[in-house]
């Protein structure tokens, strides 16, 4: 299992639930959490199948940032 973190620009419920929709589409390959309390909003996915490019794509075509954190 792989986890990839990410720097996102989400600020509220609203933004997550957006995103998780986005995100729903990887269907049980992937598990995530975003903290919206931490100052980079960070987005953490546990996958074996997915890339942090499929991700990052995926976010950004529901309308937000997000850049891999190392």
């Amino acid at each position: 299992m792989n986890v990839l973190v990410f720097r996102t620009n989400m600020v509220c419920a609203g933004c997550r639930q957006t995103v998780g929709q986005a995100l729903g589409t990887f269907g049980n390959a992937i598990r995530w959490t975003v903290d919206l309390d931490d100052c980079d909003r960070v987005l953490r996915v546990e996958t074996t199948t997915i890339s942090a490019d499929v991700i990052r794509q995926a976010v950004g075509r529901a309308g937000f940032l997000c850049e891999e954190l190392p």
